[in-house]
C-alpha cells in the first residue's frame, strides 16, 4: 500500500525529523478503532484496499455490538441474515429496534430470531429492546421470548417503551430467569424495565410481578418506574438479591400509585447494607406526591428533577421546595443531583421565586457534605454564578467536601463563565445530554 502518513510533530520536534509511515503499518488496534466509527458498507470498502486493512476487518471486537432495525423489508432480512452467518460467533451485545408492527415486521423478525438460535456459537452478554410498542403481536413476544430463552450467557436486559400487557410483560421477564436443561443459569446482573408495561396497566398483579422479580438472584442494578415498585416486590428483591443487590434507578413520570414507607426502607437497608437509589422526577409533581416517595430511610444518593412534559408549568419556586426537601431529609446521603428545565424557566426582573431558588441551591451545597456532583441546567444570573463560585471555593479548602459544579448556561457564552468563574465547569446544552446519559 503506498499511502503514508506523517506523524505530527510535537512544538520541541522539526516536521523534518519526524518518520513518513506507511498506513499499513498502523499497529491493529489503532486500525480497529477507526474501522469501530464506520458502518458496515464503508467497513467493507476500507477492507478492501489491502490485506492488513482486510485482516483488520475480520477482527471479533468490530462485531461484538451490533444494532438491529426491524422495518420487514426482505433485503434487510438477508443483510441480517447474512451478519449472523459471518459474525455470530462474535457477537456479545444486541440492540433490537422496531418500527410500527405489522405483517412484514412479525415476518421479518421471526425469521431473524430462528436464524439467530440455529447460531450455535452466538453468546449474548446483553441485549437491549426499543420501542416495541402496542398492539405488540403475540408471535413477536413469542418470538423474543423463544430468542431470550437460548441465551444462558445474559448478564444484561434492557426493554424501553415496549408497553407489553401484564401477561406479555411476565412472559418476557420468565423467559430471562427460566432453568434450561443442559444450559447453565443466567446470571442478569442488570435489568431496566422502562414503560415495560401498557401504560393502563398501573395495576398490574403486584404479587404475581414480585414472585417473578424473586427470580433474579443475582441482580445488581435495576431501573424501573416507581409504580412497579412496592413493599412486596422490594421485600421479595432484598431477599433474593440481599448479597447482590447494589442500586435502584426509579422514575417518576406518572402519579405516585403507591409508595413504600421509611420503616421499609430501614428495614431494606439493614438487610442489604450497600444499596443506593436514584429517584429521576420527569413531570412536576406537587411536593405532597414525590415526598410520599422520597421518604427518609431511603438510601437516596442521585436525584434528577428533568421536567419533560409538553405542558409545563414548572416555577423557580417549585425548584427550591423540591431542593430544599432533599437538603433537609437526605443530607447524609445525597450525592449527585441534576436540574434541567431551562426550556421552561426563565430569568426577568418579575421571575417569581427567583431569590428561593438561589438560596436552595447555596443552601444545598453548604449543607450536603457527601455531594459530589450538582448539574444546573436552568437559567441563572451573573450574581448567582458569584455565590456558587464563592460557596464551591470555601469546600474544596477540605478534601472530604471535594464538589464539581456543572453549569449549562445559554444566555451567558461558555468562554466567559470560564474566564470569570473558573472552579465551575459549564457545558453546551449538547455536551450536557451526553454528560447527563453517561452518568445518569
Amino acid at each position: 500500500m503506498s499511502a503514508r502518513f506523517t506523524v505530527r510533530p510535537t512544538p520541541e520536534e522539526r516536521p523534518q525529523d519526524l518518520p513518513v509511515v506507511p498506513w499499513d503499518a498502523l499497529p491493529q488496534e489503532a486500525l480497529a478503532t477507526v474501522f469501530s466509527y464506520l458502518c458496515d458498507e464503508d467497513r467493507l470498502e476500507a477492507s478492501l484496499a489491502c490485506k492488513a486493512w482486510h485482516t483488520v476487518f475480520r477482527m471479533a471486537c468490530l462485531w461484538r455490538r451490533r444494532s438491529f432495525e426491524f422495518r420487514g423489508t426482505k433485503m434487510q432480512q438477508g443483510c441480517y441474515d447474512g451478519f449472523l452467518h459471518e459474525h455470530g460467533q462474535h457477537l456479545q451485545h444486541m440492540i433490537l429496534e422496531f418500527d410500527k408492527p405489522n405483517t412484514a415486521v412479525v415476518q421479518c423478525f421471526e425469521a431473524f430470531v430462528a436464524t439467530t438460535n440455529k447460531c450455535a456459537a452466538l453468546r449474548l452478554l446483553s441485549i437491549k429492546v426499543r420501542l416495541l410498542c402496542c398492539p405488540v403481536v403475540a408471535q413477536m413476544v413469542r418470538a423474543l421470548c423463544s430468542l431470550l430463552k437460548r441465551q444462558p450467557m445474559l448478564q444484561e436486559a434492557d426493554f424501553f417503551f415496549c408497553e407489553f400487557t401484564h401477561n406479555e410483560g411476565l412472559q418476557v421477564l420468565k423467559a430471562l430467569t427460566g432453568d434450561l436443561p443442559l444450559m447453565t443459569r443466567r446470571n442478569i446482573i442488570s435489568l431496566s424495565i422502562r414503560e415495560f408495561f401498557e401504560p393502563r396497566t398501573l395495576d398490574i398483579s403486584l404479587k404475581t410481578f414480585s414472585e417473578v422479580m424473586g427470580r433474579f438472584p443475582s441482580l445488581a442494578f435495576l431501573y424501573l418506574d416507581q409504580h412497579y415498585l412496592c413493599e412486596v416486590v422490594l421485600d421479595k428483591l432484598i431477599t433474593g438479591c440481599a448479597q447482590t443487590l447494589r442500586h435502584l434507578d426509579i422514575v417518576m413520570d406518572t402519579t405516585v400509585v403507591h409508595a413504600i414507607d421509611s420503616h421499609t426502607w430501614s428495614l431494606a437497608v439493614q438487610r442489604c447494607p450497600s444499596l443506593t437509589v436514584t429517584v429521576r422526577l420527569e413531570v412536576n409533581l406537587l411536593l405532597e406526591e414525590y415526598s410520599r416517595v422520597l421518604v427518609e430511610s431511603m438510601p437516596l444518593t442521585r436525584v434528577v428533577l428533568w421536567d419533560m412534559s409538553e405542558t409545563c408549568n414548572l416555577t423557580f419556586a417549585d425548584v427550591a421546595r423540591f431542593l430544599g426537601y432533599v437538603s433537609d431529609i437526605f443530607f447524609n446521603t445525597i450525592e449527585e443531583v441534576c436540574l434541567k428545565a431551562e426550556t421552561f424557566l426563565k430569568v426577568d426582573d418579575e421571575a417569581e421565586g427567583y431569590l428561593e431558588m438561589e438560596k436552595a441551591v447555596v443552601n444545598l451545597m453548604e449543607t450536603c457534605v457527601p455531594l459530589k456532583k450538582l448539574f444546573l441546567s436552568i437559567p441563572l444570573k451573573p450574581e448567582t454564578l458569584d455565590k456558587l463560585s464563592r460557596v464551591l471555593a470555601s469546600r474544596l479548602q477540605n478534601e472530604m467536601k471535594r464538589l464539581e459544579v456543572i453549569v449549562v448556561e445559554e444566555q451567558i457564552s461558555q468562554g466567559y463563565i470560564e474566564t470569570r468563574w473558573p472552579a465551575l465547569r459549564v457545558l453546551s446544552h449538547d455536551e450536557f445530554l451526553y454528560d447527563d446519559y453517561k452518568n445518569f
